[in-house]
C-alpha cells in the first residue's frame, strides 16, 4: 500500500507519520483483516515539499516504489496506491500513469478530477473515492462527483468501485470538512464513523455497502483472480523479512537496489543511528536513476529526512509479545 500525504505533511521531518494515524495499519489487528495474505507493507511517500505531489516528478517517485517491490516479497497482483487532498493529485498521477501496475486507487477528499480518458485507462481497478458534500476546498460538486460519474461510467466491473459521502466531516487543520482519511485510517470503527453526518458507502451499480471494511476490500482479489502459482521474488536486500519487536517510533526505510545496498555497506554501518537521507531534488525526471542510486536502505526509529529529499517509508508489520 503506498500512500501519499497532503500540504505541510512532509514538514517537518517524520511528519509524514504523525500527521495522520495511517500507522494504524501496521498493528495486528488491522494486518490480520489483510486478503489471503500474512501481512502487508505500508509505504509513505514523502514530498519534497514546497514542491507537492501534484506537481513533483512522476519518474523518479514510481522508480523507487518499482525497486521497493522488486527487492522484496511483494504480490504483483495487489499493489495500491492512495492519497488525500493533493496527495491524491499523485496518487491518481501515478494509477493513470502506470494503469497495469497499481491494482486499486482510492482518493479521499480529492482535489482532483478523474477525466473520461483517464477513467478508462483505470478502467480495471479498484477505485474508491472519500468526499464530503461540506468540504470548501476539495468541492464535491468539483472532483469527486464528476470523478465517480466518469469512473462508473467507464469500469470493466462496477463491483469494484465504492463511493463513500457524507454531508459534514472533521476539520483539516484550517480546511472545514475535509478531513475523510480517518475513516480509512480507523477502517471505519464504530468510535469514528459518529464523526461524521449522512454518512453512506455505495458500490459502482448504486448498492449501499452497509459494512463497509477498506483494508480488507482493497486488498482482496479481484474476482476471477487467484493467488500467484509462483512465490514472488525472495528478498535481495538486507532488509528482515519478519517484523521486529515494537519500538518507540515506527521503522523506517529509505528505499534503493539492492546494488546500492552493496555499494553502501560501509557507510550504511557507520550510520546506523540516522537515516540516510536521498540527494535533494535537482534531477529532472529523466535522471531517475540517480535518485535512486542515492536512496540508502536503512532502518532507523528516528526520522532525519532533509525538507529537499524523497523517502519512502516502511512501517513494517509489529508483532504481539
Amino acid at each position: 500500500m503506498v500512500l501519499l500525504g497532503g500540504v505541510g505533511e512532509g514538514t517537518p521531518s517524520g511528519h509524514e507519520l504523525d500527521a495522520n494515524d495511517f500507522a494504524y495499519w501496521s498493528s495486528e489487528e488491522y494486518q490480520a483483516r489483510i486478503s489471503d495474505a500474512p501481512g502487508m507493507y505500508i509505504l509513505i511517500l514523502k514530498a519534497p515539499e514546497p514542491v507537492y505531489f501534484d506537481t513533483c516528478p512522476l519518474t523518479p517517485m514510481f522508480a523507487a516504489i518499482r525497486d521497493f517491490v522488486e527487492t522484496h516479497n511483494v504480490d504483483r497482483k495487489r499493489i495500491y496506491v492512495g492519497g488525500w487532498c493533493i496527495g491524491a493529485t499523485g496518487a491518481a498521477r501515478l494509477a493513470t500513469n502506470h494503469p497495469d501496475f497499481f491494482a486499486g486507487l482510492m482518493l479521499f477528499s480529492p482535489r482532483t478530477l478523474i477525466t473520461e480518458r483517464e477513467a478508462e485507462l483505470i478502467k480495471h481497478m479498484k477505485v474508491w473515492i472519500f468526499a464530503c458534500r461540506g468540504d470548501t476546498y476539495s468541492p464535491y460538486a468539483t472532483y469527486a462527483k464528476p470523478s465517480w460519474d466518469n469512473l462508473t461510467e467507464k469500469t470493466a466491473d462496477p463491483s469494484l468501485l465504492r463511493c463513500t459521502v457524507c454531508d459534514t466531516a472533521p476539520r483539516a487543520a484550517l480546511l472545514f470538512n475535509h478531513l475523510t482519511w480517518r475513516l480509512a485510517e480507523q477502517d471505519f470503527s464504530a468510535g469514528v464513523a459518529g464523526d461524521y453526518t449522512d454518512l453512506s458507502t455505495i458500490d459502482g451499480f448504486g448498492n449501499a455497502v452497509p459494512r463497509p471494511t477498506v483494508i480488507q476490500f482493497m486488498t482482496a482479489y479481484k474476482p476471477g483472480e487467484a493467488p500467484p502459482t509462483t512465490a514472488p521474488a525472495a528478498e535481495t536486500t538486507t532488509q528482515a523479512t519478519t517484523a521486529p519487536e515494537p519500538t518507540s517510533a515506527p521503522t523506517t526505510a529509505a528505499n534503493t537496489t539492492a546494488a546500492a545496498v552493496a555499494a553502501t555497506t560501509e557507510a550504511t554501518s557507520a550510520a546506523e543511528s540516522r537515516l540516510i537521507t536521498s540527494a535533494p531534488w535537482t534531477q529532472g525526471e529523466d535522471d531517475g536513476h540517480r535518485l535512486r542510486r542515492n536512496m540508502v536502505l536503512a532502518a532507523v526509529a528516528v526520522l532525519a529526512a532533509s525538507g529537499t529529499g524523497f523517502v519512502i517509508l516502511q512501517i513494517l508489520r509489529r508483532k504481539q509479545k
